[in-house]
């Protein structure tokens, strides 16, 4: 029972952890926008208008998420109660856009389609990590998060 408890304790060292990947997913989404808008060539796996037109639509959900990130990293940062709210948020978002962006490259086979397709697949993937990261790190915990200081 001891050890149980202590596996779902939020941790100080535990904290610091997820508030350095909150701000570090949040910090690579304004990157890889700012990349974007800047030149996209460095970012694109194609060159059709559709694809161009297709990843604009991605521009607010991704703010969203990156303000998701950054909201549950400060609740987070200050023992708010509110802290479960944004990291399951920011969970869900990710796992929206995610599915939107894998099933666009399997449709498309983006993926293996070149070097480009290949970094979109880790995006993906780092994407996917940290998603279920947030559930399973945010959701055994959520009765001390909730409790906030």
């Amino acid at each position: 029972m001891v050890l149980a408890a202590n596996r779902n304790e939020v941790t100080e060292r535990g904290r610091r952890r997820v508030i350095g990947a909150l701000l570090t997913g949040a910090a690579l989404l304004a990157l890889y926008w700012a990349g974007w808008l800047l030149d996209r060539t460095l970012l694109a796996t194609d060159t059709r208008p559709a694809y161009y037109e297709y990843e604009a639509a991605f521009a607010l959900a991704d703010a969203w998420l990156a303000f998701c990130l950054v909201a549950a990293a400060r609740a987070l940062a200050g023992r708010r109660a509110t802290a479960l709210l944004w990291l399951l948020a920011a969970g869900g978002a990710g796992g929206f856009l995610l599915a939107m962006d894998v099933l666009y490259n399997l449709q498309h086979g983006v993926w293996f389609a070149s070097q480009r397709g290949l970094a979109e697949l880790l995006r993906n993937l780092a994407t996917g990590a940290g998603t279920v990261g947030l559930f399973a790190w945010a959701w055994p915990r959520r009765s001390e998060l909730l409790a906030g200081d």
